[in-house]
């Protein structure tokens, strides 16, 4: 597991560098694409609960140096959506189009819930997405879903190294 923790925390790195420095500083995209929350779903999916809780909070930590929101807001979402989509990790085959383009839909509308909710909790925290129905959340759904695949085919290079457990684990268990 530990592994699979400090590969998945090394991609969370570059991929928080990459979408805070590079994507965010192109004038083209309206909303920057959460890359970030695409790889713990797809870290949460394939090796279960614990793992992505732990995935979870890792990312909202890097998120929250690096955003500078209070420390812990990025942190509870991530951690809570880890636990979510772990929780499926058994039932959920993660390949194809369908599956990653429906998970990580699901997964931008309920981070769009999670933040609004957990704001009411963070006054200080200045958040500019106003909700489901607003062009800022509309581009950042379109991006995520459409780079979801791209992102998971990629994961998938790495995917021997990224499991804790293989399928034959995981059927034993049950």
């Amino acid at each position: 597991m530990a592994r699979s923790v400090l590969l998945s925390t090394f991609i969370f790195l570059c991929v928080t560098v990459i979408e805070s420095s590079i994507l965010s500083n192109i004038s083209v995209l309206y909303v920057v694409p959460d890359l970030v929350l695409i790889c713990a779903v797809y870290f949460s999916l394939l090796n279960g609960k614990t793992a992505g809780v732990t995935n979870g909070f890792i990312s909202g930590l890097l998120m929250d140096f690096i955003t500078g929101v209070p420390l812990g807001f990025n942190c509870l979402y991530r951690s809570l959506l880890g636990y979510l989509y772990g929780l499926f990790s058994s039932t959920i085959i993660i390949s194809g189009i369908m599956v990653p383009v429906l998970s990580v839909a699901i997964g931008t509308v309920a981070k769009t819930l999670l933040v609004q909710l957990i704001a009411l909790f963070f006054p200080n925290v200045n958040i500019y997405v106003t909700g489901i129905i607003s062009y800022h959340f509309l581009f950042e759904f379109m991006e995520n879903v459409i780079l979801a695949p791209f992102v998971f085919k990629f994961l998938g290079f790495f995917r021997k190294y990224l499991v804790i457990r293989t399928t034959k684990d995981r059927v034993d268990d049950v």
